[in-house]
């Protein structure tokens, strides 16, 4: 289990370098040097374009540790892997009630604010934070490199989950009806798995309010993704590839999560909402296109946590009517 256990330690472990902050990429220098906390290293902003391949060797290694096992263990280490997941589903929380678009420098405290130290490895953590700087730039990239380390960790309970329960498909569900062994077992109707249905859990919009709903994030997409975007929404029309929403990654999800909660979305659940924009949206803050994780996503829709300082839309209700409000926009002052 060397491969499992390699990469449990790597995605659970921080290795906090103490850096100068005339050393950070945009070097601070106002008041002299200061020490700072850096995680450049073990993320994919800047030079190390290693890091995500490691995480994702470690996964496949992982994966085939786990295909070893008899049924009975794979399930308790898939229980544990879902234990895991929710502490990354924590940490998304505490992360977005503690992040600001437009704040370059961060409380001394904010590593222990969001619990980081409690909820996983940190090393190199120092005992006198309060004389440590954090800017955003060491925020940016603790989002980052908590982003890779939570897609490869759902990708591999993805995966596990398919073999522990494989999905039925149409076609052999309808076989299995016409079974002569189905008829005569009168036990089979209790045991018969539901058809994976691609179709089920999709959002479907309002019609009322899609047109107004594409004005006011079509700015943030290229004409051909808008173009994209507008047959996804309207018709269903499968996107050749993932849209890129041009802007801070919360601003696409709070907007959905809106529409959801005004019920302008129905067909789905939040949990379906989520894939749904995992599977189509990418996002840039300029010249990095970045995934979405479910972790990230879950602590925006599925939590209560208000996690967007400048969103692209308000849904208001007047008379017990809903309606579409654009919002001024704060550009954040980022160096990024």
């Amino acid at each position: 289990m060397t491969g499992l256990i390699q990469f449990l330690i790597k995605i659970q472990t921080f290795n906090l370098l103490i850096v100068t902050t005339g050393e950070l990429k945009n070097p601070i220098k106002e008041n002299g040097d200061k020490p700072a906390y850096s995680l450049a290293h073990e993320t994919h902003y800047y030079d190390s374009f290693t890091y995500k391949s490691e995480i994702r060797v470690l996964k496949d290694m992982a994966l085939i540790d786990l295909l070893s096992l008899n049924d009975i263990s794979l399930k308790r280490e898939f229980e544990q892997l879902k234990k895991l997941k929710e502490r990354f589903k924590l940490i998304w929380i505490n992360f977005h009630q503690n992040y600001s678009e437009l704040t370059p420098e961060y409380p001394s405290n904010f590593i222990f604010s969001i619990q980081l130290d409690y909820l996983f490895i940190v090393n190199n953590l120092q005992s006198d934070y309060k004389d440590i700087y954090i800017g955003d730039e060491f925020v940016e990239s603790l989002h980052d490199t908590l982003r890779i380390r939570d897609k490869f960790l759902s990708e591999l309970v993805n995966e596990v989950d398919e073999i522990l329960n494989p999905r039925e498909t149409f076609e052999e569900w309808m076989a299995m009806q016409k079974s002569p062994k189905q008829i005569e077992d009168p036990t089979a109707e209790l045991h018969q798995k539901i058809p994976y249905n691609p179709n089920a859990g999709r959002p479907k919009f309002n019609d009322q309010y899609i047109d107004d709903f594409l004005q006011l994030i079509r700015t943030y997409f290229s004409e051909e993704h808008f173009s994209q975007l507008d047959a996804l929404i309207k018709a269903d029309e499968q996107p050749a590839s993932q849209m890129i929403f041009n802007g801070n990654s919360n601003k696409l999800a709070d907007a959905f999560k809106q529409l959801y909660e005004a019920n302008l979305i129905v067909g789905c659940n939040k949990a379906e909402l989520e894939k749904w924009i995992l599977k189509h949206f990418l996002y840039s803050n300029g010249d990095k296109v970045n995934e979405y994780s479910e972790g990230w996503l879950s602590a925006i829709i599925s939590s209560d946590t208000k996690v967007c300082k400048s969103p692209i839309l308000e849904v208001r209700i007047k008379d017990k009517v809903p309606f579409l409000v654009p919002t001024v926009r704060n550009k954040k002052n980022s160096k990024y």
